[in-house]
This record gives C-alpha cells, sequence and structure tokens, in this order.
C-alpha cells in the first residue's frame, strides 16, 4: 500500500483537484441559473457517460491507466449529477429513485472493479462520489437521503476493499466519510438527538464490522492499518456521542455503556479468531475500558434517590474487575496492584455515599435484606476483595491479609444496612435497632475468628477480637442502658452463646498452634539414648 501511495499520490491529487474545478463550475452554473435545470442534469449524465465511453476505449487499447483514469472520473461526474439531482431544492426528483440510481451505480462500479480488477477506477468513482456532497452542500431536510446515499457508497467500497485487499480504498472512503458527516454535525441543527446518534452508531458499526472481517480475510491478525481505522473509528464515535448527546443535555452514560460492552464481546471474538493473540485483543479491551470510565463519571441523578451511586460503583467495580483480569491473563502484576488499588478506593467511595441508597419495592414486597441494588454491590464488592485474598495468600501473605480485612469491613457495612432499611421499612419494635445490629456483630465476630482459624492468619484473631470487645462496649454502655425488659434478657442470653462459640473457636486454634509448635520443637530436639 505504501509503495502504491508513492506511486500514484501526486496522480490522485491531480485528479482530485480537476473533479473540484468542475464540480465548483457546476455549482456556479446552477447557482446562477444560467441553464435550466433539465439541461443541466442532461449536460452532466451526458459528460459522464462520454468519459464512461471514451475510457472502454482506452480499455479495448489494453491502456488500463487512461482508462481507469476517464472512467473513474466519468462515475464521478454521474455521482456528482445524482448529488444535484438529490440535494437541488429545484428539482425535488423522489427519494426512492435518486436511491435506486445510486445504487445501480455503485453495483455497476462494484462489478466493473472486482470483476476487470480496474483498482483506479473505483477509487476514483468513490472518492468523486462522497466528495459531491460536500461541494452541492445538501440541506438538513435531505439528512437521511444523505445517510442512505454515504452508506452505499462505504459498503460497496468495503465490500471490494475487503474482497481485494485494497486497503486504501477503505481508508479513503472512511476519511471522507468522517468529513461529511464532521461537516453534517457541525452545519445542520437537528431538533432531536436520536437520528443523528443513529447516522453515527451506523458508521461506527458498518467499519467495526468491516474492518474485522477484513482483518480476518486478510490474516494480518488484526494489526496493522486495520487496527489504526478501527481505533480512529471507536475515537471518532465517542467523540460524536458526547458532542451529539450534550448538546441536547442528554446523559450519554447508557449508549457509552452498550458500546463498551460490544468492544469487551469483540476483544473476545479478536482474541479466538487471531489465534490467542493478546495485542489486538487487549486494544479492544482497554477500549471499553475507557467507555466504563466515561460512562461511570457521568451518570446523572436519577428518579429513585441512591440508584446513580450503585450504578456508579458496579460500572467502576467492572473496570477494575477487567483491569485485574487482563493483569492475570498477560501476567502484568502492575495492573493488577493498580486494580486493587483502585478496588480500595472504590470502598472508600461507596462507604461515602451508601448510607444513603433507598431501596426498591418489588412484587408488592417494601423490602428484601440482601436482594435489593444496594445490598448487591456490597456483595460484590466483599467477592472482589476475598476473591483477591485467596488469589494473593501464597505468594503475598500480608496483601492478603490486607484484602481480606477489607472485605470483611465490607461484610459488616452490609450487614449494618441490611438491619437499618429492614427496622425502617416495617416498623419492627419487639426488639431495638441497636440490639440487632449488636446480634449481628457477634456474628460476625464469630466468623472473622472461624476464617482466621481456616486461613491460620493471626491478624484476623486480633480483628475478630477488636470486634468483640467494641460491641461489647456497645452492649454495656448503650444497648442495655434503661429499663430492663425481656427483648434485652433474651438479646443478652443469644450475646452470650454467641461468644461462647467464639471462645471455642478461639480455644481451639490457640490448641492447635500449640500442637504445631511442641511438634517442630520436638523435631529440633537432640535425640538421647
Amino acid at each position: 500500500m505504501i509503495e502504491l501511495i508513492k506511486k500514484h499520490w501526486i496522480t490522485t491529487l491531480g485528479i482530485l483537484f480537476l473533479f473540484s474545478s468542475f464540480t465548483y463550475f457546476l455549482k456556479i452554473v446552477f447557482e446562477n441559473n444560467w441553464f435550466p435545470a433539465e439541461l443541466r442534469v442532461l449536460s452532466g449524465f451526458t459528460i459522464g457517460l462520454t468519459l464512461l465511453f471514451a475510457g472502454f476505449s482506452y480499455y479495448r487499447k489494453n491502456q488500463l491507466n487512461t482508462c481507469q483514469l476517464l472512467t473513474g472520473t466519468g462515475m464521478s461526474v454521474v455521482y456528482a449529477t445524482f448529488s444535484y439531482v438529490a440535494f437541488s431544492t429545484s428539482l425535488n426528483w423522489p427519494y426512492n429513485i435518486t436511491f435506486i440510481s445510486v445504487l445501480s451505480l455503485t453495483a455497476l462500479t462494484t462489478f466493473l472493479s472486482y470483476r476487470y480488477h480496474l483498482r483506479g477506477l473505483i477509487f476514483i468513482s468513490i472518492m468523486g462520489g462522497l466528495l459531491s456532497p460536500l461541494f452541492m452542500k445538501a440541506e438538513p431536510h435531505h439528512d437521511w437521503l444523505l445517510f442512505a446515499y454515504v452508506l452505499i457508497l462505504n459498503v460497496g467500497a468495503l465490500y471490494v476493499s475487503i474482497s481485494k485487499r485494497w486497503i486504501e480504498l477503505r481508508a479513503m472512503a472512511f476519511a471522507i466519510t468522517v468529513l461529511i458527516y464532521a461537516t453534517y454535525f457541525i452545519y445542520f441543527e437537528p431538533l432531536t438527538w436520536g437520528r443523528p446518534f443513529f447516522y453515527a452508531a451506523s458508521f461506527f458499526a458498518t467499519y467495526m464490522g468491516g474492518i474485522i472481517y477484513a482483518s480476518y480475510c486478510e490474516k494480518d491478525r488484526f494489526t496493522g492499518w486495520n487496527l489504526y481505522i478501527s481505533l480512529i473509528n471507536a475515537m471518532l464515535f465517542i467523540f460524536w456521542s458526547i458532542y451529539i448527546l450534550g448538546s441536547f443535555e442528554i446523559t450519554f452514560t447508557l449508549p457509552l455503556l452498550i458500546v463498551g460492552l460490544g468492544f469487551m464481546a469483540t476483544s473476545a471474538f479478536i482474541y479466538y479468531l487471531s489465534d490467542k493473540k493478546p495485542f489486538p485483543a487487549i486494544i479492544y479491551t482497554c477500549l471499553g475500558l475507557l467507555l466504563f470510565a466515561i460512562s461511570a463519571s457521568n451518570i446523572q441523578p436519577m428518579s429513585i434517590y441512591g440508584l446513580e451511586y450503585v450504578a456508579t460503583t458496579l460500572l467502576w467495580l467492572l473496570v477494575v474487575i477487567s483491569t485485574y483480569s487482563i493483569g492475570r491473563f498477560t501476567k502484568t502484576f502492575e495492573l493488577i496492584y493498580v486494580s486493587y488499588a483502585a478496588w480500595l478506593m472504590l470502598i472508600i467511595y461507596w462507604f461515602t455515599v451508601a448510607w444513603d441508597v433507598k431501596w426498591i419495592e418489588l412484587l408488592g414486597i417494601k423490602y428484601l435484606p440482601f436482594l435489593n441494588a444496594g445490598a448487591l454491590t456490597w456483595m460484590a464488592l466483599a467477592a472482589f476483595g476475598f476473591y483477591g485474598s485467596k488469589m494473593e495468600q501464597a505468594k503475598s501473605p500480608n496483601l492478603s491479609t490486607l484484602m481480606a480485612i477489607a472485605a470483611n469491613i465490607i461484610v459488616a457495612g452490609l450487614v449494618t444496612i441490611q438491619i437499618k432499611n429492614l427496622w425502617t421499612a416495617y416498623d419492627i419494635t419487639f426488639m431495638s435497632r441497636a440490639l440487632a445490629i449488636s446480634i449481628s456483630y457477634i456474628v460476625y465476630a464469630l466468623l472473622i475468628f472461624a476464617w482466621g482459624a481456616h486461613t491460620r492468619a493471626a491478624a484476623f484473631r486480633a480483628m475478630g477480637s477488636l470486634v468483640l470487645i467494641l460491641t461489647t462496649a456497645k452492649v454495656f454502655f448503650w444497648d442495655i442502658a434503661g429499663d430492663a425488659s425481656i427483648s434485652k434478657m433474651l438479646f443478652l442470653s443469644i450475646i452470650g452463646l454467641l461468644t461462647l462459640g467464639i471462645a471455642r473457636i478461639n480455644k481451639y486454634w490457640l490448641d492447635k498452634e500449640k500442637a504445631e509448635a511442641e511438634a517442630i520443637a520436638d523435631q529440633h530436639r537432640p535425640e538421647t539414648e
């Protein structure tokens, strides 16, 4: 492709200047009404057909370069005439006639170039056809026709460029189409966001699918020019989405989130198509993560107060998990540690806002503890911490302990919030909320001691002891203050039984450590006869 550009770029530039000059001449003629509209259209078709027949005559003489130059220019003139017919305010041709005409001309162009290997013919034709709407200046009410016109030419260019592996054709069509879209977004003022966003999404999807298929057919392992065009395509769509939706004060979170998920799915697809080469898949995964990050940072307040915090936290957690997965997959430990740090910062964010998240009534049930958006967020954060702690247990015991402690703190917050909301939702009076929270903390301390006994980490004994001491202080100085009651008696009984359970686990833990220490000492004691 580089050699082809070096050889023909000056010729292409000259043709571009000549075509631009001819198109501007037509525009001056049209704007000054030098000839009747019907005569202008007839002149355009006549010039185009004349060039086509002249090119055919050179083809019979086997002079392919001159043939492609004349025929491509003739096709461009016909495209320019169709553009005038389509976007002129004086002729008002029916859209379906223009659509069928452009479709037929593109089909003819693609057939001739494909059948007879005329690389220059389709390049000049598509270039002239795409440039024509820029010179003719389509009006805002022509947006549907302009979109269909551009889409037809791009599909034809993609088909031939993929079939013949003519990369310069798709690069040229992509670049000019970007220019058309930029002109559309700058000079048109749509009343709603739906149509311009649909145009941008269609352009993005067309080239994303086309480039992926081209990379597969060309066996370039999704690198090189195809990767470059796909990255530009993705960045343009991100920019256009923000620009379009921002102009209408509409959050672009959901569309970008959908595209981000599409990138993640595409990365898995590319990974298997490229014989499990990680580089191109990682590029698309990073793009997906970028979109998730942009989406998470721009979530607007929702009708149910606090749900925006849930959505933001879950999106960022998805970014954290994806970063961690990439680090594990590529054995890039820096990414793994970055994901851990991001997780800790996300916990701090969640703790500052989680207490205000409201619940949603489901199936007529006012509140379902542990089965609501907030609880699921708590559990997802804790699950990542416990999983990371387990993975780091052998290699980094201190880091493993830190993550497990953080995950246990999340569990404590989860239990506290669920009891608080449960008592608020159903106005429970048979036991105070403070007593219920204290019981849950004792159960929590019991679980910490059990986890410590399982993992043999002394830090959990310290953490469990701290929770037990603080909860005991809360019980005696806060919970049972005031008059005696049956509920307080039952509460103290439950607390006592749970504490005995903790003591049992702690004794088992200490006895096991003592036995192991004695066994080690026996191994090192010198033998005596």
